[in-house]
């Protein structure tokens, strides 16, 4: 089973080289629009936060819809685990690179290319002048790397996070695609495809429940736990709650959560009064 990532700067050819990777292994592709879809399709209160910006387009939509509300990062997570468990998918974007990086067999890839090449297509793609073609590399650059630094405290240009960085300034996508692929097929396996996708499901639904948990609590009570799910429905929930109300609250709706048999609750309290 293949389950690949591929980052990218805009411009880059990325997302050519990622549907032609795709159609030539047959893995499905996995961009912004699906993984969209996915979210409002299952989850009712991102449906609804979706509807006030609507009439939003370009880079930034996204990043308000994380930014307004930090419970979607454990969402985004949660279908990303799901969409990897499934195998022979390719995921582009949306922090997957990060999200997937402790994975054995996740197969990761960043597509770039140098500056001045990515204003020149991204000008004879949208017939934009220099300028209004500069302020938009510049634009979507910042966002997508804002949106990994803030959300996934990570830096994208990491070269840790990836088996490959491909440069495209002198690749076609073509060609560009042919190293891609030959560097998936080599990669080394090490991992058995069945537990690999028990893994993957079970990381899915621990952050489902951390989504559940941070709207029950909110965001900020909730910000720092940590959900895991063990073979038998067995759940962990670690890290620090401000109050022993919330811990057990946190404990009661991971325990209602379907397919949960039992909760191991190490939350540590960490409760601050204030006075004078």
């Amino acid at each position: 089973m293949r389950i690949v990532t591929i980052s990218r700067l805009v411009g880059s050819y990325a997302d050519v080289i990622a549907a032609t990777v795709a159609r030539r292994m047959g893995l499905e592709l996995v961009g912004r629009d699906q993984v969209h879809n996915m979210a409002q399709s299952c989850d009712s209160e991102y449906s609804r936060a979706c509807s006030l910006y609507e009439t939003e387009h370009g880079p930034g939509f996204f990043e308000r819809i994380f930014f307004d509300r930090p419970s979607y990062t454990s969402l985004f997570e949660s279908l990303t685990y799901e969409k990897a468990s499934q195998g022979d998918v390719i995921i582009v974007g949306r922090g997957a690179q990060v999200i997937l990086k402790d994975i054995p067999g996740v197969f990761s890839c960043r597509v770039v290319a140098p500056f001045s090449i990515r204003v020149e297509r991204v000008m004879e793609r949208y017939r934009f002048d220099r300028d209004e073609a500069e302020d938009f590399v510049r634009k979507y650059d910042h966002e997508r790397e804002s949106l990994i630094r803030s959300i996934f405290r990570s830096d994208p240009n990491e070269w840790s996070l990836y088996d490959v960085i491909i440069n495209t300034a002198h690749y076609s996508s073509g060609d560009a695609s042919d190293v891609v692929i030959e560097a998936i097929e080599k990669i080394q396996k090490s991992y058995d495809d069945d537990k690999l996708k028990e893994k993957l499901k079970n990381m899915s639904i621990a952050k489902r429940i951390e989504t559940t948990i941070r709207r029950k609590l909110s965001s900020s009570v909730a910000r720092n736990l940590e959900i895991k799910m063990e073979r038998g429905g067995v759940v962990t929930i670690s890290g620090k709650i401000g109050d022993r109300r919330d811990r057990d609250k946190a404990e009661k709706i991971a325990g209602q959560y379907p397919g949960v048999t039992q909760v191991i609750n190490e939350l540590k309290v960490t409760e601050i009064a204030f006075g004078f």
